[in-house]
């Protein structure tokens, strides 16, 4: 007669279940930085839209204010055209500024109409004024590009961005970007 020892394995659905819940736990860790990494990225994609957004408001605006009325007039409306709409100064000035303009020049605005000046000033200062209220940090640059045959700019928008550690190569050198500033930057031909 044969003797038949059952024996039982103790235990194994209990470090069955500690295994599954490490793996789990690893698995929800990785999902809650993917969800971490998703919302980052997702705020640098919705400034850069604004940026890009911002600029091409500003390029409308300058295309309707522009004024040539004679061939033989045109270098120096060009010239008028430009200075009314430069706009220079290091991102920290731009950055600190407080845009007001001198007039409304919106429909709402007096009797009296705006002047191509006016409207300029106007248009420069809301821009301003918005880049600061969208972006974090937000401030605007608008240089005319020299030895072009039509008026040309450089309209270049700044903002912080947290996940930049270094000078964007992008901006240009007149602004002095510091450390963790963005620039979007076109080139605009009216």
């Amino acid at each position: 007669m044969m003797l038949v020892v059952n024996r039982k394995q103790a235990g194994t659905s209990l470090i069955e279940i500690m295994v599954s819940i490490v793996v789990i736990a690893i698995g929800l860790l990785g999902l809650a930085s993917m969800q971490m990494n998703a919302l980052k990225f997702q705020k640098t994609a919705s400034q850069r839209s604004e940026a890009v957004q911002a600029a091409y408001d500003l390029s409308d605006r300058m295309r309707a204010n522009f004024v040539y009325t004679l061939p033989e007039l045109f270098a120096a409306e060009r010239t008028a055209n430009e200075t009314k709409y430069t706009s220079t100064g290091t991102y920290a000035t731009k950055k600190a500024g407080v845009y007001a303009p001198a007039s409304n020049c919106t429909l709402a605005a007096p009797a009296a109409p705006c002047s191509t000046d006016q409207i300029a000033t106007y248009d420069l200062a809301e821009w301003q004024r918005g880049l600061q209220r969208r972006l974090a940090g937000g401030a605007g640059y608008v240089i005319p590009v020299a030895g072009t045959a039509v008026s040309t700019f450089d309209v270049t928008v700044m903002w912080q961005e947290p996940t930049l550690n270094a000078v964007d190569a992008s901006c240009p050198g007149a602004v002095a970007a510091p450390v963790g500033i963005r620039c979007f930057t076109i080139r605009l031909s009216v």
